[in-house]
């Protein structure tokens, strides 16, 4: 059986090179639950906690280190899927079980108290139904943090032929040209050379529209020649799962940070799609992308608001005074009652 939390020291929250090594170190391991911050491995049950969820690679490390680093006061741990259980070929078939599988190992880590959770990529997709497993199991779900993604099968997104669709696609890419041409100081041709790329690849067979799933469908989502054979199954495995994966409404609290930066061929609609899928939402807009809010340059907003809400969440109630979940659950709600009169 895997082990709840890795026993590894945590890295220092100023050597990337350290943190980054033992994000790999610990994915060698039959570890869930990832200390990143030294925070985390002190376990100060006076600061929250924060549980990040991997995205589709597994890793629970490398993805979030920037992000942990800014929040020095905050224990932040990683979600990853253990290696050990790659080789079972149903781990990963489908979003429920792996979300039970998540489940439990967070109960069993924190018994008591309420959780604050986050994902980013896939993560986001995995966290709302661990999310929603928590939930039903009785305990606090204080905040979830939906960092630019969605789940697929909502209904609640706009088709492409619609006009504000269209409208939308057509701003993002005057943002493209003026990011790539204007103020980088690159080239149009570069530009429409990477446009066609990109069109090349979502018009190949088996693109992620392919509820099917398979190596080709990942092969299309993304480079995985890097990744071992026992890995790249469960990434294949899991790609199909979350196109299965139809969610419920959410009644939780959750903040959905949306990248300004969408891609170039496909409007993800982030914003658009939490407000109908959670109605306690607020969508935060970050500068960047996808892939560039974990990263430095783009992170720090994230960071800082972050912080901030957990902060506002957290000083709600002091730390040790309250441990029944029904009144944690009252007091927030009382709170955010107060906040929108």
């Amino acid at each position: 059986m895997p082990s709840v939390v890795a026993t590894q020291p945590a890295p220092k929250d100023n050597n990337r090179g350290l943190a980054a090594l033992f994000g790999r170190i610990a994915r060698g391991t039959n570890t869930v639950i990832l200390p990143i911050t030294d925070a985390a491995q002190a376990g100060d049950e006076s600061t929250p906690a924060f549980y990040c969820i991997h995205s589709l690679s597994g890793a629970g490390g490398t993805d979030f280190i920037h992000l942990a680093e800014r929040l020095p006061d905050v224990r932040f741990f990683g979600i990853q899927a253990p290696p050990a259980k790659f080789e079972d070929t149903s781990f990963g078939s489908s979003v429920e079980t792996l979300a039970e599988f998540y489940a439990d190992a967070l109960i069993k880590f924190q018994p008591k108290g309420r959780f604050f959770l986050g994902g980013w990529s896939a993560g986001v997709i995995i966290g709302l139904e661990v999310a929603q497993r928590l939930r039903a199991r009785g305990r606090v779900v204080s905040l979830f943090a939906a960092i630019d993604a969605i789940p697929e099968n909502t209904g609640h997104g706009l088709p492409s032929w619609h006009p504000l669709y269209m409208g939308e696609w057509a701003l993002n890419s005057v943002n493209w040209v003026l990011n790539d041409v204007i103020f980088s100081k690159g080239s149009l041709r570069a530009l429409m050379k990477r446009g066609v790329a990109r069109a090349m690849l979502q018009m190949r067979p088996n693109w992620r529209g392919n509820k099917d799933g398979g190596a080709d469908t990942l092969d299309a989502f993304m480079d995985v020649s890097h990744y071992p054979a026992v890995e790249k199954a469960f990434m294949t495995r899991l790609y199909s799962a979350l196109f299965a994966y139809k969610p419920k409404t959410y009644a939780g609290t959750v903040v959905a940070y949306e990248a300004a930066k969408k891609p170039l061929l496909r409007l993800p609609q982030v914003g658009r799609v939490w407000r109908a899928l959670a109605p306690r939402s607020t969508v935060v807009k970050l500068k960047g992308t996808h892939l560039s809010v974990l990263k430095p340059g783009d992170v720090d907003p994230l960071a800082r608001d972050l912080k901030a809400r957990i902060a506002a969440i957290w000083e709600q109630i002091p730390a040790g005074r309250v441990e029944s979940e029904e009144l944690i659950l009252a007091a927030e709600n009382e709170a955010l009652t107060r906040k929108s009169a």
